[in-house]
């Protein structure tokens, strides 16, 4: 086999592959073989229909081809390690004519990895929260970690800032009155005790007692996960049922031992604060960072260049459709179709154009993470694979035995697994590469522009903004 590299634009790479006779005659014979073994054609027995009969059944083009197949892929994976290519998927072929008793030329045309410019890393600079931890703070994190461990008792008295109140719940969206009926009576309850209720809600029900109606609007944010009410107004009519207060538990030696364990050695409320401090400290210089390297990778993803294959980019909006399907069918047993449409003829149209910028983005980063994974020889280990397996374990409360024997058994998540921390190493390297800037408070982020937004014209002006 002789080869010629034909010429490479952007992404795609010709290579022109010639077989010698005696190459392509071996793989007819296996060719017009099996093709022989699975002909079913009356008067001939299987392995023993003549050349010709096939010829006239299948063609001769169908033939060559079928030949081609039997000594193209192991060709095909020396071509690709002699020609050290990258390649996406398998290349598409193009044939010549064929005389046989002469060499065969074929092209072969590869989709490969595009090229990745990385910028200066040690130029790239990013923020990070300082972590702060103040008396406040650890006044609610104890708040919380009581109320886990406290007991209801029903009260007979108006809603209080803390109670838990069961009520009946019909929600109505205010202004759109001819296509959007009151939902059904339905029960529920709201945990005044969590800070994070609506406050019109809480101001609603506080106050008021068992028996009494009483109704709050509030807007929904346009990013809600319920597509039925994101960006619109809601009415709640509450009916209050029964309402219950918590009783929290006294902060003594039982508790504590409770809550740590007999042999803990917190046996007072100064030594069970500074627990909850530093556990509020590792938590948030956790999330601090994690925020910094997701600025990071967003940043070093803005400034590098690369163009999106539009193949890339086409898979991963059918992986994301396919992933809004599901979580649509999953959660209201209903078609996207249902849910988009319902209002929007031309909705698929505009749910494409959304779908193929996420996409873009995200195989833009995926590219950039995998090109700096290879400029600093980046692998996962098998020790590497071993300690996020126990970190899991731990998560879950598991045995990391009973887990590895679930990856074992399934491949898609044994790759997730390796593919996470392939990532989470590439985003450790990253972080030591370029600075970072601890602050008081983060300037906001630009948005960054998708690779469908700018193209190499561009990119000269957005390095010098800030992602």
């Amino acid at each position: 086999m002789k080869t010629e590299l034909l010429g490479q634009e952007k992404n795609i790479v010709k290579i022109k592959v010639e077989f010698e006779p005696e190459e392509f005659q071996n793989g007819l014979k296996k060719a017009l073989n099996e093709l022989s073994q699975q002909a079913h054609i009356p008067g001939f027995r299987r392995g023993h229909t003549p050349r010709r009969i096939l010829e006239m059944r299948l063609g001769r083009g169908t033939i060559y081809r079928e030949a081609l197949d039997k000594i193209l892929p192991p060709n095909i994976k020396k071509i690709v390690e002699d020609y050290d290519l990258d390649a996406i998927d398998t290349p598409s072929l193009q044939i010549g004519d064929i005389h046989e008793g002469e060499p065969v030329s074929c092209e072969l045309t590869f989709e490969v990895m595009p090229e990745v410019e990385l910028p200066n890393l040690d130029e790239v600079e990013v923020e990070q929260l300082k972590t702060v931890i103040t008396d406040e703070m650890v006044d609610r994190l104890v708040r919380r970690f009581r109320k886990e461990r406290a007991t209801t008792n029903p009260v007979e008295r108006p809603v209080g800032n803390d109670d838990l109140v069961n009520l009946s719940l019909v929600v109505h969206v205010v202004g759109d009155d001819e296509n959007n009926k009151s939902s059904e009576p339905q029960k529920t309850k709201i945990d005044l005790f969590d800070e994070t209720v609506r406050q019109e809600l809480r101001s609603a029900l506080v106050g008021h007692s068992r028996g009494d109606t009483v109704e709050a609007e509030f807007d929904v944010e346009p990013d809600h996960q319920d597509t039925r009410f994101a960006g619109k107004r809601l009415r709640y009519i509450m009916t209050i049922e029964d309402i219950s207060e918590y009783v929290l538990p006294e902060m003594n030696d039982d508790f504590y031992k409770k809550s740590f364990g007999e042999n803990t050695d917190i046996h007072t409320e100064e030594a069970f604060r500074e627990k909850m401090r530093e556990e509020l400290r590792s938590t948030m210089e956790s999330e601090n960072r994690t925020d910094a390297e997701r600025r990071a990778v967003t940043k070093v993803t803005h400034l590098a260049k690369v163009e999106v294959p539009d193949s890339l980019r086409d898979r991963q909006v059918q992986v994301l459709r396919q992933r809004d399907e599901q979580e649509v069918h999953d959660r209201y047993g209903m078609e996207l179709k249902d849910v988009l449409g319902k209002n929007d003829e031309n909705w698929e149209t505009s749910y494409m154009e959304v779908l193929k910028l996420r996409a873009a983005s995200m195989v833009r980063q995926s590219l950039v993470m995998e090109a700096i994974g290879k400029e600093y020889d980046i692998n996962v280990e098998k020790k590497d694979v071993e300690s996020e397996l126990a970190r899991r374990a731990a998560l879950f409360q598991t045995d990391s035995a009973h887990l590895l024997n679930y990856l074992y058994k399934n491949e898609s998540a044994m790759s997730r697994l390796i593919d996470d921390v392939r990532y989470g190493k590439i985003t450790d390297e990253l972080m030591t590469k370029i600075k970072v800037k601890e602050v008081d408070e983060l300037s906001p982020e630009q948005p960054p522009v998708s690779q469908e937004q700018s193209g190499p014209a561009d990119q000269g002006k957005n390095e010098g903004e800030g992602a």
